[in-house]
């Protein structure tokens, strides 16, 4: 019986700078986040399949996308972060790592044995 689905993980959470939250007003207190599905087997991340990213108030808690924004800043600060550090995290190919690893094993053992 093989176990396998989708899963997600939080990616690289950072606070924005400047802006103030599109619900309580508060300033200086936006954050952003993402995620990332991806593909498992047993558990183990094999390829990943999309991510989204939030922004959340820490003072209210309320979570925006980025078409809420009114502020110019705010929205430029969410763009920067979400095309430049919200990168796929390296785990989420461990699975194909260990396959490619197991495949190299598996073709190279016969010669080493002669």
């Amino acid at each position: 019986m093989i176990i396998f689905g989708t899963s997600s993980s939080t990616i690289h959470p950072a606070k924005l700078d400047g802006g103030c939250c599109p619900f309580c007003k508060t300033e200086n207190q936006m954050w952003i986040q993402g995620y990332r599905k991806y593909f498992h087997i047993f558990w183990i991340p094999f390829f990943p399949l999309w991510k989204k990213v939030y922004s959340i108030c820490s003072h209210c808690k309320g979570v925006f996308e980025k078409q809420e924004f009114q502020s110019k800043e705010l929205l430029k600060s969410f763009e920067y972060f979400e095309n430049q550090k919200i990168k796929i995290p390296w785990y989420h190919f461990s699975g194909i790592i260990l396959a490619l690893l197991l495949i190299t094993l598996i073709s190279v053992l016969p010669l080493l044995t002669k």
